[in-house]
């Protein structure tokens, strides 16, 4: 045994009653021997009394014990550890204590105590008072219960826990000392312990401490059962840890993993200062307020200018309070989510945001000059006027005011309240608020940036659209259109209404890829390029072919480079092109990868033109066909854009979870046959668009969904409204149309059917979307711009994911007595027969002023069909709210105007219908050619 462990032996405390006592005598021999020393070493008293120590050792430690005698004579004892040889020769590890045993007479004798230990224990089992001392002493609070629950021992730590000394918890039950504490809870465990002996680690409690009752204090016990010498349970022996700080440190990173999923899911403003208080209350404060500067909340960039002089306004964008805010009866949570609106129209129009005011040097004031947050112990007294803008009814004892800060401009700021009987503000909880604001900060920032952007675009947009439409007898028209959320951004939707000779008109709607400024401008130029195209009076099929090589042509000649708004926006554009005749109802229709159009039949009766579907703009493919169908007076054409029939749920989810990616994904990929060309085109610019607004990672993520839902969206809307050609498409479904006739309730709706000739009847979509379309179209209206907006708020979400453009218009007929058709021959003396023929139709209409010009007119027009055409002549004059001369011949070359000279005898025909004319123009049939001139009714030039 080394020094070492003698003096750590000698300096612990012996039991003796754990002890085998013995008496040797000055030369070390046993004079007294007891009956614990024979079982310890197993010798009789016989055996034993004479021996000297060394006999009783070890042959190692025999060797060492005149030198042990030796340091006991000199030092006045010894203790340390020997190995001692029981009656069998087996070695047993022995504690020794050896002190001297003065008697009268000064007999010299020595007490030896041996107490057996472990094989590997340093040193021997430890006594009761050591037990108490390590116990008492520890840092760990520690208790021993009886069966009833009541305290019997505590040692001094757990008085800090509160509740009194050790002394003074004898006999009671921790509800007695911990009030604050779920008291039930902890004896339930106790008595599960005592019940099945099985020990509880680790079990974790929340409550408040008698020592900081306004404090949440974490704790972590551990239960274990005493029992006695017969195994029957005496009580419960249990430690408590406090764990507040590592409790508070995992609620902190809750805290900020909460934040980073739920604060900036869009790109609304409000919404996500509302996240923000929504996020922290109650985990964090008892009532959040969130106010931003007006300008911040219109996408314009934060500025103090023109701040007054008694204080700064804010507009509250986020309240938040606790459950058990204040003491007042109208003390309920309050959701602010309301107070601010931003109107559908765009802007950022405010409307019915309540304002706050703080006056100059105000805690709030100071944080929006400084960008510094503030921390305050109360925020009522005398002088604080600032706090009437802060929730009353709970009476805050704790305020910390942080500034929303971001990219170095302060947007607004943010108020934490506390109410009394919580723990104030820290400096950990300043940290983590600042923490928390800075992230909704950015979030603020990127959705004011994107506001401002979709302000543009939508001024943009609405300024390409037309304003009104304008004045026709052909139809009884009306418009709406509903932008995307602010989460998708504006697409590239329009719709159109353009008036065509012989009182015709052509109704558009289409949409472009993409969203924001470049889908707007797209949609601007290929909206144009219909106008363009449609003022050459060439059928629908013709119309959309030229559209296709003209967008196909844009994107060739597009900079791959460029940043700006480029010509590949419009590949993958649809658009729906229909011509409407009000002399026979004769309506010729065309598609590019657009659904047909709706026809609600005058009986109220919904059906749906089964339209050829020709390729997307811009994508090349098959020849565009068109259908032809001719509709009873008093029918509705119902003309709109794919998101009318996007289902409310999917804009729902688009809004909360999918992010920018997955809604402008959609709206790419869907529509009527999009090309996979077109969709990864416009894919990967709506994604790079979400990463300026601080959305990447949730573009590329709902840009997978996105992609599958159009194509979905695809195969069931574009290629199954097809005919033969749609049920060869892979992917595609089949059309499930049928007749109107098979529909019919009666003759009259069978009638009705037959005459409008190629509409289908009830071709179901996918999903039911025909279905609730129909629903909505049969809804009854007082005026036809009533019954279109019906529609919209039938289908249409408040907040939907893609635009929608509705265009409805309810044809006319024109009465027959405003049309005159006349047959010529080809002799030219039947040119003054047609002058005086259409002088006396002028005057049946009360339009004698119009003959001279109408003569010369028809004189020309009818002259150069005779001189230079070949077949049949027909001269047809229309009434309607211009004049229209019609004059048909069987040739298929167009005539030019000339500039003639003054020597020239002849070429002067056209160039004087141009000028008697408001406009004229030429219009090819399948067989031959219409040279048309239209003069207004009333012509103070004539």
């Amino acid at each position: 045994m080394g020094t070492h462990d003698e003096g750590e032996v000698s300096r612990r405390r012996f039991d003796v009653a754990d002890a085998a006592p013995l008496l040797l005598d000055a030369r070390g021999a046993v004079t007294s021997w007891t009956r614990r020393a024979e079982e310890l070493l197993g010798y009789g008293a016989a055996e034993a009394v004479g021996r000297g120590l060394e006999r009783l050792l070890t042959e190692a430690d025999a060797l060492r014990a005149p030198e042990v005698l030796e340091r006991a004579r000199r030092e006045g004892g010894w203790a340390g550890l020997l190995w001692a040889r029981r009656d069998d020769g087996r070695a047993v590890p022995v504690m020794a204590r050896i002190t001297p045993a003065a008697e009268p007479g000064g007999v010299a004798r020595w007490l030896l105590l041996l107490s057996e230990v472990g094989e590997d224990a340093p040193g021997w089992n430890m006594s009761r008072s050591m037990l108490e001392q390590m116990l008492g002493g520890s840092p760990i609070g520690i208790a021993i219960v009886d069966t009833d629950l009541r305290f019997v021992w505590s040692n001094a730590a757990l008085a800090r826990f509160g509740g009194g000394p050790p002394r003074d918890r004898l006999g009671l039950r921790l509800a007695d000392v911990q009030p604050g504490l779920d008291s039930e809870a902890i004896e339930a465990q106790m008595r599960r312990v005592l019940a099945t002996g099985e020990t509880v680690v680790g079990y974790e409690h929340l409550g408040h401490l008698r020592s900081a009752p306004h404090r949440e204090t974490a704790h972590m016990m551990s239960f274990t059962r005493l029992d006695d010498d017969r195994g029957r349970p005496t009580g419960v022996y249990y430690t408590v840890v406090d764990i507040t700080d590592r409790h508070r440190a995992r609620q902190r990173l809750a805290l900020l993993d909460r934040a980073g999923r739920r604060i900036g899911r869009t790109l609304d403003i409000v919404r996500t200062a509302q996240e923000l208080a929504d996020v922290t209350v109650p985990g964090f404060a008892d009532a959040v307020t969130v106010d931003l500067l007006e300008p911040v909340l219109r996408g314009a960039e934060p500025t103090a200018d023109g701040m007054p002089a008694d204080g700064v306004s804010l507009r509250r964008a986020g309240l938040r309070t606790a459950q058990w805010w204040g003491d007042a009866p109208d003390a309920s949570p309050v959701d602010a989510g309301d107070l601010l609106a931003v109107s559908a129209g765009g802007g950022g129009r405010l409307t019915g945001s309540p304002a706050v005011a703080y006056p100059l040097g105000s805690p709030p004031a100071r944080c929006l000059v400084t960008g510094r947050p503030w921390r305050g112990e109360r925020a009522e007294g005398p002088g604080e006027a600032w706090t009437r803008a802060l929730p009353q009814a709970g009476g805050a004892a704790s305020v910390l005011i942080v500034p929303v800060r971001a990219r170095g401009a302060v947007l607004g700021v943010t108020t934490f309240l506390r109410r009394r009987g919580q723990e104030p503000f820290g400096e950990d909880d300043l940290a983590l608020a600042e923490d928390l604001v800075s992230r909704a900060a950015v979030c603020v920032d990127n959705a004011r940036r994107y506001t401002r952007e979709r302000a543009a675009a939508l001024v943009l947009q609405r300024n390409l659209l037309p304003h009104r439409l304008p004045e026709q007898d052909a139809v009884e028209a009306s418009a709406c259109y509903r932008p995307a959320d602010e989460l998708t951004g504006l697409g590239g939707d329009w719709y159109d209404l353009i008036p065509l000779s012989a009182a015709r008109v052509a109704l558009v709607v289409g949409e472009v890829p993409g969203f924001g400024i470049d889908a707007a401008a797209a949609m601007g130029r290929v909206r144009t390029a219909v106008r363009t195209l449609a003022a050459l009076d060439l059928p629908p099929e013709e119309v959309l072919a030229h559209l296709d090589d003209l967008v196909a042509r844009m994107a060739a000649e597009e900079d791959p480079e460029s940043d700006g708004p480029d010509g590949s926006r419009a590949v993958g554009a649809g658009c729906l092109y229909v011509v409407y005749d009000p002399v026979g109802g004769r309506c010729v229709m065309a598609a590019a990868g657009h659904p047909g159009p709706a026809v609600v039949l005058p009986d109220g009766s919904v059906t749906f033109v089964e339209l050829p579907q020709g390729p997307p703009l811009g994508a090349g493919g098959m020849p565009f066909e068109a259908a032809e169908v001719v509709l009873p007076e008093g029918s509705v054409l119902a003309l709109h854009t794919d998101g009318l029939l996007a289902k409310g749920t999917e804009a729902g989810g688009a809004g909360e979870t999918g992010g920018a990616g997955e809604a402008g994904d959609a709206r790419e990929a869907g529509g009527a046959g999009r090309t996979a060309a077109a969709e990864k085109a416009g894919h990967a610019r709506e994604t790079e668009r979400a990463a300026d607004a601080g959305e990447a990672e949730e573009a590329k993520e709902a840009g997978e969904a996105g992609e599958a839902e159009g194509t979905g969206e695809a195969e069931g809307t574009g290629e199954a409204e097809g005919t033969g050609e749609a049920e060869e498409a892979e992917g595609t479904r089949e059309a499930e149309g049928t007749a109107d006739a098979e529909q019919a309730a009666d003759a009259e709706q069978a009638e009705q059917a037959e005459q409008a000739g190629g509409v289908a009847g009830t071709g179901a979509g996918p999903d039911g979307e025909r279905e609730r379309l129909r629903r909505a179209l049969e809804r009854r209206g007082a005026t036809l711009e009533l019954r279109c907006q019906a529609v919209i708020d039938a289908l249409v979400p408040d907040r939907p994911y893609d635009d929608v453009a509705l265009l409805m218009a309810r044809t006319r007929r024109l009465p027959q007595d405003r049309v005159a058709e006349w047959e010529l021959p080809a002799d030219p003396a039947a040119v003054a027969e047609a002058r005086r023929t259409a002088n006396r139709r002028l005057a049946d209409w009360g339009l004698e002023e119009l003959s001279f010009t109408t003569e010369l007119v028809v004189s020309e027009l009818v002259t150069n069909a005779i001189r230079y055409a070949a077949g049949p002549i027909r001269l047809r004059l229309i009434r309607e709210r211009a004049l229209t001369c019609e004059v048909f011949d069987g040739a298929a070359t167009a005539p030019h105007p000339r500039h003639p000279r003054a020597t020239d005898e002849g070429g002067r025909g056209l160039l004087l219908v141009s000028q008697l004319s408001r406009r004229w123009g030429t219009r090819f049939l399948p067989e031959g050619k219409v040279i048309w001139s239209e003069q207004p009714l009333a012509d103070p030039g004539v």
